[in-house]
Parts: structure tokens; C-alpha cells; sequence
């Protein structure tokens, strides 16, 4: 692809040392923070984690043995049923507060004009006419993405974690010192397989909205079928056909729990399915811009 515009000069300067990918993260990102519900769902989380971290703090300086009351109180009143306790499972609950609301919006928001975009304004043939791969545009594009959605996830929840240490007894934190790992990974494998899904969804319907509805739709019935076969045949291994219980049980699975409730899918077998969706997509996006990567 030769460049004839009467503007565009050859680059003779020092260059960085950062990988070649680096500019076009630096690029997705900043042209995802320009959008205003983006900005809205970051903040939005970040303030509930604030909201919680001062509960927290207030909570024990005025009660300091407020959970082991809790956990008494659990006890009396749960029976011989499972009892109350403050440990690493407890923090399944923020997904409730901080991913099943946020993650599949914030991908509708972000995903739906990366690559799909650069195919209709055959953008593609720019960006390989520089020192950057097949790969490496994959690694930056993607890479952005995961980072949008770990934004409103993981870091408020990691920063709950780190006030619950900071204002716990002495003892608790080898009960949930699991945590920032298990999260961290549970959600990386979540965010970086819906990325990549989205991507490729997009690059085949090349449309906002036809890539928001298929999602949409595969999202509700995913979530309708799965229970359903799992109470017909009472198996839970069809639980792993709803989306948002893959969910659940990786973030278990990676907090120490491998075996989870009855009522969910097997850790992995959830596991097994989001690392495939991820290595089909990935191996698709890659088939899909290495065949736009010759510039004549």
C-alpha cells in the first residue's frame, strides 16, 4: 500500500521501545474513555467499592466483633444448614453487585465497533504498512477491551478486599487470602473470552445493533436453557450452557472451591468451556486479519 498523500512523511525519529502492539492499546483505550457510559459504569462501580470500604471501616470501629456475631447469629437461625462465614466465598456475592451487571453492557458498548470498524474503513491495510502483526494488532485491540471490563469489576472488588484485610481481626486473612488471585484469574479468563466473542461476532454481522441483539438473545436463552435441561435430566453439567453461570463457577472454583452448589455447573467443565470459546475466537480473529495483513 503506497502512500502518496503530500502530507505524509517517513518517520527518521528514535523509536520507542515499547512493543509495537503498545500505541494501538494506548489508541482503544483512549477512544473508549471518550464514551460517557463508559465513564458512567467505571466511576459507578468505583464508587460503590468507596461506598462499602467506609462501611466497612465505620462498622468496626464501632462494633470490632461484628462478624463474629454475624456468624453467631447465622448459626442460630440457619439451623443444621450451612452457616454464616466470612471467608473467601463470601466475595461471590460482589459479583452480583459488580459483574452480572456491568460486564455485558460494557462489552456492547466497546466491542461492537473495534474490529468490525476497521474491516468496513479497511483500516487493516494502515496498521500493517507499520512494524505491527496479525498478532499484535489481535494482542492490542483485545488487550484494551479486557482492560475496560476489569476496570468496573475486579478493581472495586479488589479494593474491598483490601479494606476488609486492613479493618479484620488478626486470623482473617489467611481465610481469605485466595482472593486477589482467584478473582484475578477467574475474571481475566471471563473478560478476555467475552472480548474475543464479541469481536468476532462483530466482524461477521458488521453491525452495532445486529451484533447487540444476537448476543442479547444468545444471552437469555443460554440462561433459559440451561436450568431448564439441568431440571429436566438433573444433571448440572447443563448448567455450563448458561453464560452467567460459567460465571459463578469459575469465580468459585478459582477462590477454593472447586465442587460448588449442587445447582451450578461443574468448575471444569465451565472452565473448559470459556478457554475454548476464547481459542476459537482468538484462532478465527487471527484467520480473519492475516488475511488482510499483504499490503500491496
Amino acid at each position: 500500500m503506497a502512500f502518496r498523500a503530500a502530507e505524509y512523511e517517513r518517520f527518521s525519529g528514535t523509536r520507542s521501545n515499547a512493543p509495537p502492539w503498545w500505541p494501538l492499546w494506548h489508541a482503544t483505550f483512549q477512544r473508549g474513555w471518550a464514551s460517557r457510559w463508559i465513564r458512567m459504569i467505571t466511576f459507578g462501580g468505583i464508587a460503590i467499592a468507596a461506598i462499602i470500604s467506609l462501611i466497612l471501616y465505620f462498622v468496626q470501629k464501632v462494633v470490632p466483633e461484628w462478624r463474629a456475631m454475624l456468624e453467631e447469629m447465622g448459626q442460630r437461625v440457619g439451623g443444621e444448614g450451612p452457616s454464616l462465614r466470612f471467608d473467601a466465598e463470601i466475595y461471590l456475592i460482589l459479583l452480583h453487585w459488580f459483574v452480572y451487571p456491568v460486564l455485558v453492557p460494557m462489552a456492547m458498548l466497546l466491542g461492537y465497533d473495534l474490529m468490525a470498524g476497521d474491516l468496513r474503513g479497511n483500516a487493516l491495510e494502515s496498521y500493517f504498512s507499520r512494524p505491527i502483526t496479525p498478532l499484535g494488532y489481535l494482542a492490542g485491540r483485545s488487550l484494551a477491551f479486557v482492560s475496560f471490563l476489569l476496570l468496573p469489576t475486579l478493581a472495586p472488588m479488589l479494593w474491598i478486599w483490601c479494606m476488609d484485610v486492613f479493618t479484620a481481626p488478626a486470623g482473617h486473612f489467611a481465610a481469605v487470602r485466595m482472593v486477589p488471585l482467584g478473582l484475578s484469574a477467574a475474571l481475566l479468563l471471563i473478560s478476555l473470552s467475552l472480548a474475543l466473542f464479541i469481536q468476532a461476532l462483530t466482524t461477521i454481522t458488521r453491525s452495532g445493533l445486529w451484533t447487540a441483539l444476537v448476543f442479547v438473545i444468545l444471552f437469555i436463552l443460554s440462561g433459559g436453557i440451561g436450568p431448564a435441561l439441568a431440571d429436566l435430566t438433573d444433571q448440572r453439567a447443563f448448567m455450563a450452557l448458561a453464560f452467567w453461570d460459567n460465571i459463578f463457577s469459575v469465580a468459585n472454583g478459582f477462590l477454593g472451591y472447586p465442587e460448588p452448589a449442587r445447582q451450578h455447573a461443574p468448575f471444569a467443565l465451565s472452565v473448559s468451556i470459556l478457554g475454548g470459546i476464547t481459542l476459537l475466537c482468538f484462532l478465527y480473529l487471527l484467520a480473519k486479519v492475516k488475511h488482510r495483513a499483504l499490503v500491496g
